[in-house]
This record gives C-alpha cells, structure tokens and sequence, in this order.
C-alpha cells in the first residue's frame, strides 16, 4: 500500500466517496419509500381495525337473563355478567416483492359472573358463580398478490395455534383464502372471495366473503361492508377523530377440561356474537389511537362440545339473549417494518 501514488490515492477516496454516497441515497430512499408505506398503512388502518399493530380492549357487558341446556334438558337459569379483557400484536416478519409473512400474538380473558341461579336439575347448585377463561392464539400467515390472465388475484394462507396453557399447544387450525377485486372506481370498490377452514369444530370448510367500500357525497362519509364480518358506516369528524356505527360479528373460544365421568374431559366452549352500536376514536399521538364503543351486545350462539367433534355435535347450550356493552380501547397504527426484506 505504501507504493501507491498521491494520484491513484485520490482517485480510490473519490470511487469511496461516490460508492459511499450512493449507498448512502440509496438507504435515504429505501427509508423515505418505508415511511410513506407505513403512512399509507397506517391511514388505511384507521378504516380497517384488524390492520393495526396492535390493540388492548376491555368490555363490560351489562347482566341479562340466561338459560342453559345440559344434553336437550333444562339445566339452570339466572342472570349473567360478562366482562372481558383481549389484545393482540401483529409482527411483519418478512416482506419481498409481492409476498408477506406477517405473525400475530393475541390473548383473551374472559369472566363469567352467574347470580339469581333457579336449578332444574338436583345435582345443580344454585349458589352463585364466578369462572374466569383465557386464551392465547399464535397465527403466522403468507399472503401474495398476482395476476392471472391481467386480473389481480390476492392469497394468503395461515396456520394458528390456540392454548390456555404454557406447556402445550391444544388446537392447531388451518386456513387459506382467495379473493379478486372486480370493481375499483374512485367513490366504490368490491373484491369477492372464499376462505377455506381445516377445523374439526367449523360448521362449513368453506365461507364466501364480500367485502365492499363506498364513498357517498357527504363528506367524509364512507360505507365499509366485509361481509360476513362486519357492516358499517364511518364519518371523520376531524383530521384526529371519527366515528364506526353498524354491526360487527365475533367470536371466543374457551378450553375445559372436566373430571366427570358423564362429560367429554376435553371440551371446547365457543360463543358467536353481534355488537351493534358506535365507536369513537381519537387520534392521540401519530402511532396512538384511543376508542370508546357502546350499544347493544348480542349472544347468537354459545355451546360446549368435545374437541374432536363439530359444534353442531354439542352437549351443552345456553342463550344468553341481548344486553348492553361498553368497550374502551387502545390501539396502535402500524410503526414496525417487516424484521427481513429484500
């Protein structure tokens, strides 16, 4: 090295120089095209809850009247609270080109506060109950976006885990889903589809899926229905506020394990239920959003079956009928990048 000249030494610290600068363009590009898809994501997510990085919620459901089955007979009925504490954390894992890898933790707590029990069954108490479930689900999914003959066609597939302990793993479901936008103008939009389910439990392998947006001439206003899921209406308030009202479909699942002889010891508890109300959300920080939601929470189906059976195949029921919710929120715009890309 010592035998280099002063002119070739100039020459290697402007090819240094120049190769450092691009990097460094480059790098200032890649971070400016990141940052404008996460504001992207991030808009879009205000629209699209599911989206977001990340959400705490509790519920509080007022009490109503409850009546249960135990195989086709009458087992009590009474008054039933509910109040319910839920998160979840999406983490994009890998991201090139037109293909995803995106994994989510999430993690429920439900109580169950049954008072003003009349048994009709003997070996039924009729003293007052209290039982408190949780859950945690692990999901990793892949999802592409192609074309096939000129028309865009979006995939993705998934497996997810569910536990409500830490040494095992007790349910593994399986899912994939296809859809074709087939409408896009600048007020409208509609994309159809079907995601296919492979769970012992699910009712049908295959679910069709709508999900349609419009944009009406009041400003601000816009109709979102992801059908089956949810159907509402959205209104911005501001550039840091607005309002959800409409109807939104969910679900919980609970594990039992019971120590009676004439019970499945390995049961599985699920509920579908219906919010019908509003939501308002507030804009507090650039990534942090608050909500508060309120309105009418309705139990369509709650029942208790084996785990390797379908949940038609239940052995225990109850109808819960429709009380009032209120639900505070906390929820966090997308802000992590995809930990690998290329």
């Amino acid at each position: 090295m010592k035998h280099i000249t002063p002119l070739l030494t100039t020459i290697l610290s402007i090819m240094v120089s120049v190769a450092f600068a691009q990097t460094a363009n480059e790098i200032a590009t890649k971070q400016k095209i990141d940052s404008l898809r996460l504001a992207g994501l991030s808009e879009y997510a205000t629209r699209y809850p599911l989206l977001r990085q990340g959400a705490f919620a509790t519920d509080i459901m007022g009490k109503g009247n409850v009546k249960a089955e135990l195989n086709g007979k009458d087992l009590y009925e009474g008054k039933l609270k509910i109040t319910r504490i839920r998160s979840f954390f999406n983490v994009p894992v890998a991201q090139w080109g037109r293909n995803a890898i995106t994994g989510t933790i999430s993690y429920q707590q439900t109580n169950f506060k049954t008072d003003e029990i009349k048994s009709y069954d003997p070996q039924f108490s009729s003293m007052d109950r209290s039982l408190t479930k949780s859950t945690v689900g692990f999901t990793a999914s892949f999802s592409r976006t192609d074309s096939i003959f000129h028309q865009e066609v979006r995939y993705s597939a998934g497996i997810s885990g569910l536990t409500n302990e830490a040494s095992s793993i007790k349910r593994i479901n399986y899912i994939g889903s296809v859809s074709v936008p087939v409408l896009r103008t600048q007020y409208s939009s509609l994309s159809l589809g079907v995601v296919a389910l492979i769970d012992p439990s699910a009712l049908s392998p295959v679910i069709p899926v709508i999900s349609y947006w419009h944009k009406f001439k009041t400003p601000g206003l816009d109709l979102y229905a992801d059908l089956p899921q949810r159907i509402v209406l959205r209104k911005q308030l501001s550039k840091k506020s607005w309002v959800f009202a409409g109807s939104e479909l969910g679900g919980n699942f609970f594990f039992f394990d019971f120590n009676q002889p004439s019970l499945p010891r390995n049961s599985i508890y699920s509920t579908v239920d219906i919010r019908t109300g509003g939501t308002f959300e507030y804009l507090l920080t650039k990534k942090l959003v608050i909500g508060v939601s309120g309105g009418l929470y309705t139990t369509v189906q709650s029942r208790l079956y084996a785990d390797d059976v379908k949940s038609s195949d239940y052995f225990f029921k109850s109808q819960n009928g429709s009380v009032p919710y209120m639900s505070l929120s906390l929820s966090f715009l997308p802000f992590l990048k995809s930990l690998t890309s290329r």
